[in-house]
């Protein structure tokens, strides 16, 4: 099979082809359209196809991963939504857990909330903890209210009423009230998008789907529309926050608050792709694009996933979502002189349009990418192999006039921006490790985006890390890595038992229904028997706590087996255990994926003979000026090669920078090994 992974990011689209039967793969690089990101999706493809010699016909799969609901959440660009709530709860939303993010400062505000008080409305009718029906539903108020709301404008109506994971027969006839006296108006249960318990997160996260579905749906049918229009019968499937690729069907309405880490995720399954490949099981991933850097860790070889995801406003989401931390730092990112006169860079970005000042399309402000261009760190030829031009004159001047401003030359200018932006990326990246007490020591760091390259190494020594590695096609990597996921439904249902005396017949009866579910998602994908998996997982914490650990366990484990596991997996994470308390099980979670149709996936060819290499003129901090600096072509090292530093590594997607003392070496995969050289 012949597919496409697409990746919109906010400056550049990334496509990559793989020929599964030939293990060949192909690469296109375009701006990104963010008014019109379908557009650049067809232009990139198109051209992918051509460069390839086929035709859109010839293409089995596309699959995307996006950043549409990402960008929704970190604007808050959200559709206008309502919220109809069991009576006494439309401000649960707003109360939260009662935590003050900042308890010692006297002026501190509380974000906005999603949905304001006067388009929260409440109905009568009460479900019990067990499921029972204390009150019964007031249909009279019910249908007021939703004519209040759809008189308000609303798009979307969250409907959020108390124990509906256990008995949802209230929010259920809501829905089917709102669909029949507003049926332009897209409603959706709490029921239907998490079955956990508490109802603080489970509303969240129905107001935060509630608000994205109107504007993502839209979006994916224009997608799959212009893909059909252009003859490709393929079908279009969509990176989720788990790491697992859906069908573009469920990736819209109760499914759509899945795809807000849909674009950082690919990323990560890249990085695991890159891991297999070198042997490297301990890994920081480090995907820096034109807007952001996203950060995340492979350890011993895999991804990390939770269950809940912390949103930009506070308010948690109930989500499978893989562990990544994401800062606004990027080679779009505008550098700027706060109040107290300390230069600072991002978290805004010059993004695709206007762009850096040296691509000529309007920008104004200095961005990180006009700094490394200064530095002659980037071609003053152009980028993208040449097709896109840049004018290193313009960034000397907009790096210029803020360097008149903090009283610097232009080179020390540009050098303390790349500074503050790589200081913002160690922070970044040492708070993720913090989070599992890793060493970061220990692992190495892989670069990905378009900008990984022009930092890692700095990030390496800053950090302490000996090694890093490039992947074959760093600038594509996150496009690479949608062709690498597996098809995923994440399940689970709620439970409230000791851990230690758990009803085994329960506990088996929900893992057999939920896994007989997962398998049917999985049939009604297309996945044939042979390549359906189903993985299990329990909740579990210690009595009084509000949280609960996730732990792997296979069917029929010993409870006593789990339960050491629990101990030694909470003092991991925690730093600490008390194998002498009370513990009890709270979820039972299943996920069906299917396993990779083949092997490794293809990334590159490695070079058979050496290409001719050029030099510059390039500033290092460790040269305290410009060094002439080999400028070599990427895909022009032969196997085995190493070049040591100073030198410049150019592809079409990324550029390399290794500075004096460390050295690159060309391992398998056709990937970069970087590392300190020996004295």
């Amino acid at each position: 099979m012949r597919r496409i992974g697409v990746d919109t990011g906010g400056s550049f689209t990334d496509c990559v082809l793989i020929d599964d039967a030939l293990g060949t793969v192909t690469v296109e690089k375009v701006p990104s359209q963010p008014a019109h990101p379908e557009r650049a999706i067809l232009d990139g493809i198109m051209r992918l196809v051509a460069k390839a010699g086929l035709t859109p016909a010839d293409i089995g799969a596309i699959v995307h991963g996006t950043t549409i609901a990402t960008n929704i959440v970190i604007e808050g660009t959200y559709a206008t939504a309502g919220i109809l709530a069991t009576a006494g709860c439309r401000d649960v939303i707003e109360i939260g857990t009662q935590q003050r993010p900042q308890p010692y400062d006297l002026l501190h505000r509380p974000k906005p909330v999603l949905v304001p008080r006067d388009r929260r409305l409440e109905v009568a009718g009460r479900i019990a903890a067990d499921g029972a029906e204390v009150e019964a539903l007031d249909e009279t108020a019910a249908r007021q209210a939703i004519t209040a709301l759809a008189g308000a404008g609303v798009q979307a109506i969250a409907v959020t009423g108390l124990f509906s994971f256990v008995a949802p027969a209230h929010e259920t006839r809501l829905a089917a009230l709102v669909s029949e006296i507003a049926p332009e108006i897209y409603v959706v249960a709490s029921s239907d998008v998490s079955r956990e318990m508490r109802e603080y997160p489970r509303f969240a996260t129905t107001v935060v789907n509630a608000a994205l579905a109107p504007k993502l749906d839209p979006y994916i049918r224009r997608l799959q529309e212009e893909i059909r229009r252009q003859g490709f019968a393929a079908d279009l499937y969509v990176m989720q926050s788990s790491g697992g690729i859906a069908t573009a069907q469920r990736s819209m309405g109760q499914r759509a608050h899945h795809l807000v880490l849909s674009g950082p995720a690919a990323g990560i399954i890249g990085g695991l792709v890159t891991s297999r490949l070198v042997g490297i099981d301990r890994l920081v991933t480090l995907d820096v694009g034109g807007t952001s850097a996203d950060i995340g860790i492979l350890a011993e070889g895999q991804s990390r996933i939770r269950y809940e995801m912390p949103m930009p406003n506070g308010m948690p989401l109930h989500v499978p979502n893989l562990e990544i931390e994401t800062i606004g730092a990027g080679g779009g990112s505008i550098a700027w002189i706060d109040a107290g006169g300390a230069l600072q860079v991002g978290p805004r970005s010059a993004g695709a349009r206007p762009g850096p000042v040296c691509f000529g399309l309007g920008g104004t402000e200095p961005t990180v990418t006009d700094a490394q261009l200064v530095l002659r760190r980037l071609n003053p030829a152009g980028l993208l192999g040449g097709a896109l031009t840049v004018d290193r004159d313009a960034a000397v001047s907009a790096v210029g006039h803020l360097a008149e401003r903090l009283g610097l030359g232009v080179e020390q200018a540009a050098l303390g921006i790349v500074a503050v932006m790589e200081a913002n990326m160690a922070g970044a990246i040492m708070r993720t490790a913090a989070r599992h007490g890793d060493d970061l020591r220990d692992f190495a760091l892989i670069a990905a985006g378009g900008a990984g390259g022009l930092s890692v190494v700095p990030l390496a020594i800053a950090l302490g890390m000996p090694r890093v590695v490039i992947p074959p096609h760093p600038g594509l990597l996150s496009a690479a890595g949608l062709l690498a996921a597996d098809l995923r439904h994440d399940l689970s249902v709620p439970v409230l038992m000791d851990a230690a005396k758990p009803d085994a017949a329960l506990v088996a009866r929900h893992q057999a229904d939920l896994e007989a579910q997962a398998l049917a998602y999985l049939a009604a994908d297309g996945i044939p028997p042979a390549r359906r998996l189903c993985e299990h997982a329990l909740d579990i914490r210690y009595f009084g706590q509000e949280y609960a650990v996730t732990l792997p366990v296979q069917t029929g484990e010993r409870a006593d087996a789990v339960l050491a596991r629990f101990h030694d997996s909470h003092a991991r994470i925690y730093g600490h255990s008390a194998p002498g308390t009370g513990v009890e099980l709270t979820a039972i979670r299943v996920t069906g994926r299917s396993l990779p149709q083949a092997g490794a996936l293809p990334m590159s060819e490695a070079a058979t003979e050496p290409a001719a290499g050029t030099s510059r003129a390039v500033w290092f901090e460790e040269t305290g000026g410009y060094v002439e600096t080999a400028i070599l072509d990427r895909f022009g090292l032969l196997p085995g090669q190493i070049v040591a530093g100073p030198a410049i590594i150019e592809q079409l997607d990324s550029t390399t920078v290794l500075p004096p003392g460390w050295t690159a070496r060309a391992a398998a995969g056709n990937c970069l090994i970087i590392e300190r050289m020996t004295p």
